[in-house]
């Protein structure tokens, strides 16, 4: 099946972090956000489900200041390798886990509010999407349609244009539901919750690239 241009771009856009930590902890963190019942709020209340919404993106966008600074968080993630049979793959899964581990405590620790709200808030003043490097997490859950449908906004329901007024109007709650997200997240993410999720990232990354490069070479030979 031909992948629409789109995705393509989206993948291609996104790359480099897929290999490396910093992805896996974006990843984890889509993961424990689909599957946590805890942040998916069914009440009649709109601006609760807002302020789960927006509290999940501004931790992706802190731990994406992380990767911008800690060096663990570059380097590349091999969980996928865990399950190709080898003599060392019981110290490979061992060391993993243990990076992961750190991950985790850097986000428990490091992950700041002010610091993520302020990276939105420039972006949009700028008229920029604050989350154009993280998009190709949606291919996780989204099919061709949806991304069309959504425009691959990470906060579909929120217009961009909204979000500094509804930040300015919110701060505080927006800062206690910020916290309360990054705490359930670091405590309940779990390790292997996650490594199915990944793999399907680099899965879809091959054959994006694959289609991507017979193109290319269609073009030429022409």
């Amino acid at each position: 099946m031909c992948i629409p241009l789109k995705i393509i771009c989206i993948l291609m856009s996104g790359w480099i972090y897929m290999f490396r930590w910093e992805g896996f902890a974006h990843v984890a963190l889509h993961c424990w956000n689909q599957n946590s019942k805890t942040i998916h709020y069914t009440s009649v209340d709109p601006l609760s489900e807002i302020l789960s919404v927006m509290s999940v993106n501004l931790l992706h966008i802190a731990i994406r200041l992380i990767g911008d600074s800690d060096p663990t968080f570059r380097k590349a993630c091999l969980v996928a390798a865990i399950t190709l049979p080898s003599d060392s793959k019981c110290w490979l899964d061992s060391n993993q886990r243990t990076i992961f581990s750190y991950i985790i405590d850097k986000i428990c620790s490091e992950s700041g509010f002010l610091e993520a709200l302020r990276v939105v808030e420039v972006a949009i003043q700028r008229n920029e999407d604050p989350f154009q490097r993280l998009r190709w997490l949606h291919l996780l859950n989204w099919e061709a349609e949806m991304i069309e449908e959504h425009g691959g906004d990470f906060l579909p329901s929120v217009g961009f244009e909204n979000l500094s007024s509804l930040f300015n109007q919110h701060r505080g709650k927006t800062e206690v539901a910020f916290m309360h997200v990054k705490s359930k997240f670091c405590c309940e993410v779990a390790f292997e919750d996650v490594i199915d999720s990944y793999g399907l990232v680099l899965q879809k990354y091959k054959k994006t690239r694959k289609q991507y490069m017979n193109g290319m070479l269609s073009l030429h030979c022409k």
